[in-house]
């Protein structure tokens, strides 16, 4: 299930309190769009995910501003607006979005299957059973919430009618595999520290050491080009000799500051030292989420406030191979135990990142920083050859490796990333598809209500709130 709409599971992430008043004869209703009236708790769902969007928003540019403040978050400008009037907006287009999906849907036959609605009422009940009464006494039924979410399921089902592969546009499967490869690298990289056996940071004569030790790794993974499966050998064994070598010195680090005692008789007692292994393996996942915007040239573009999230762990292992193991009966009866070696588990699939004249660079995450990101998306890189990069507190042995090698159905091009690249090349397009809809519709506001049901009149535990 996609996560585009960002209304679509926010509150069920928060939990409300407060409590609005219940809904009035006159206020039962926030507008009408099209003929169709828009219950109260809809509309209170869309007006607070808003609030949260823009308070959620605010913060990542604004660290010192106060968002429960909420004179201070009104009074902000956002989009030529006051924070306060941003809030009905965007309560207002997803109202009328809503109602557009709901249409078209209609007009072009599609429909929820019986799985998807055991699974959204599955996601409303799991959560009525913990926050409903909080829920209701802000006037959203768990209908209502239902509601939304069915709506969500909808939406991607229209997007995918349109720009799905082979859809109404006409999008290809080999459109959408060019522009993968293109806005996506297959890398590994081995990071080796700038620091000795104490965790002291080294000096330019200590640099030049370890410079001098990366060439040769460098030297001796040349020997693997040509194959992406040797040169993980290759650089698996570099891998295990460097963790060896940082274990050594961290041994003498530890040797060196070694101390001994006396007991209560005046004889000494011998030297105890503590070693500190810091051996490791990096791996690095990019993790790219709404924040990633599509341009019109079909660029990604990382959106200040949004979530993108790019996620790095370190284990301490010479290599991270990921096993698999499975059970079968043979012929006989007899259990069969099957263990298979993930021979990717130390590789990583980078996204590409770009910018554009509104997208502060100040904003822009890189994996695994931005030293390392520009070579691998450089134009002096080869694929399968290996490479050096210096940071500041680390150099670096990259190789990027052809992409295109495991573009399989069990293995990178699957269903769920067929359909993301799409939403990543083809949602903003979808947006402005969508924005045509909206302009044509009739739209009555019911004032009265709108103002009965402000979001800023309901507090939110914003620790728990994510979408």
């Amino acid at each position: 299930m996609f996560k585009w709409k960002k209304a679509a599971g926010i509150l069920l992430a928060a939990v409300m309190a407060g409590s609005l008043a219940g809904c009035g004869e006159s206020t039962a209703y926030a507008m009408t769009i099209d003929g169709e009236q828009i219950n109260a708790g809809v509309y209170i769902y869309y007006s607070y995910a808003s609030y949260v969007e823009l308070t959620q928003t605010l913060s990542s540019e604004d660290s010192d501003l106060d968002i429960s403040d909420d004179d201070a978050v009104k009074a902000v400008t956002m989009d030529n607006v006051s924070g306060e009037q941003w809030v009905k907006d965007r309560a207002l287009r997803y109202c009328q979005e809503h109602v557009a999906v709901e249409q078209k849907c209609e007009e072009l036959g599609l429909t929820l299957a019986e799985d998807e609605m055991t699974e959204i009422r599955d996601t409303v009940d799991t959560f009525w059973a913990s926050y409903g009464e909080t829920y209701e006494d802000n006037g959203m039924s768990s209908d209502s919430v239902q509601k939304v979410l069915e709506n969500t399921y909808l939406q991607e089902k229209l997007f995918l009618y349109y720009y799905g592969v082979d859809g109404e546009e006409g999008v290809t499967d080999e459109e959408m595999r060019d522009y993968y490869v293109e806005n996506n690298a297959r890398v590994r990289f081995l990071r080796f520290n700038l620091t000795d056996g104490n965790g002291d940071a080294l000096d330019d004569a200590g640099k030049a050491d370890m410079m001098e030790m990366v060439e040769g790794y460098l030297e001796d993974l040349g020997q693997a080009q040509g194959s992406a499966e040797e040169m993980n050998a290759a650089m698996d064994a570099v891998q295990s000799d460097y963790n060896a070598y940082v274990t050594s010195i961290s041994e003498e680090a530890a040797a060196a500051t070694a101390t001994s005692e006396t007991d209560a008789e005046g004889n000494e007692i011998a030297a105890t030292t503590t070693t500190v292994t810091t051996t490791e393996t990096t791996t690095t996942t990019k993790t790219t989420t709404a924040a990633e915007e599509t341009q019109e040239d079909g660029t990604s573009t990382v959106v200040a406030g949004d979530d993108a999230e790019v996620e790095e762990t370190t284990t301490a292992a010479d290599a991270d191979t990921e096993e698999t193991t499975s059970a079968a009966t043979d012929e006989n009866g007899e259990t069969v135990t099957t263990t298979t070696t993930d021979p990717y588990a130390n590789e990583t699939v980078i996204a590409r990142v770009t910018t554009d004249e509104d997208t502060d660079e100040e904003d822009l995450t890189y994996s695994p920083n931005e030293a390392v990101y520009q070579y691998i998306f450089g134009d002096e890189i080869e694929i399968g050859v290996p490479g050096i990069v210096e940071d500041e507190d680390a150099y670096y042995i990259v190789v990027r490796y052809d992409i295109t090698d495991r573009m399989t159905d069990d293995d990178l091009w699957t269903e769920d990333t067929i359909e993301n690249t799409v939403a990543d090349k083809y949602w903003d397009s979808f947006e402005d598809m969508m924005e045509g809809w909206c302009d044509e519709q009739n739209v009555e506001l019911n004032d009265r209500a709108i103002k009965r049901y402000d979001a800023f009149d309901i507090e939110l535990d914003m620790s728990s709130a994510a979408y």
